[in-house]
């Protein structure tokens, strides 16, 4: 078999959707600090969104533009610097910091995919979480931090999907 752009795509769609799906688990675990096996599924989830994002990404890249670009990059750096324990050093929440820059980079994305027509469900999930997580913080309510974990892996399943399931193929998506 030989490894395509297509083929990349399909590998990120189903990412997205496994990394989703743990996610969405995920936010009905209670969190226990260094647990081992938590830390593991974290890792795992994140992972896969990582690659989940990619393939997201790169399937609607030419539709986005530069804002999709710009939404995509503070995403993945904020994604990226999450995956694996989470430590608090110089006095910063490194966890804390890389979902608030994962968040904040996917709400630009997704207000890149809404004005290209793009992945509208997923991109209005990403929205949603980042409200509740936000509002999550500054009321100090877990509930919708959990709320908020929730919503963002059912808009990392609803990309997948999406993307793995375009009639036109996982290059060229519009839903």
């Amino acid at each position: 078999m030989r490894i395509n752009e297509r083929t990349l795509i399909g590998i990120g769609a189903v990412a997205a959707m496994a990394g989703g799906a743990l996610r969405v688990v995920s936010s009905f675990i209670p969190y226990a600090p260094e647990s081992p096996g938590l830390e593991l599924l974290y890792a795992i989830e994140d992972a896969l969104m990582l690659f989940g994002l990619m393939g997201v990404y790169f399937s609607v890249a030419t539709e986005t533009g530069w804002t999709g670009l710009a939404g995509f990059v503070v995403a993945v750096i904020g994604l990226a610097s999450i995956v694996g324990p989470d430590p608090v050093m110089f006095g910063i929440n490194f966890y804390e910091a890389g979902a608030s820059c994962l968040l904040a980079g996917l709400s630009i994305f997704s207000a890149a995919l809404m004005l290209a027509g793009q992945l509208r469900l997923a991109a209005g999930l990403w929205i949603a979480a980042f409200i509740l997580a936000v509002a999550g913080a500054a009321t100090a309510q877990p509930v919708l931090i959990a709320a908020s974990g929730g919503i963002f892996g059912l808009a990392f399943l609803a990309s997948g999907f999406a993307v793995s399931n375009s009639s036109a193929g996982p290059a060229h998506v519009r839903r």
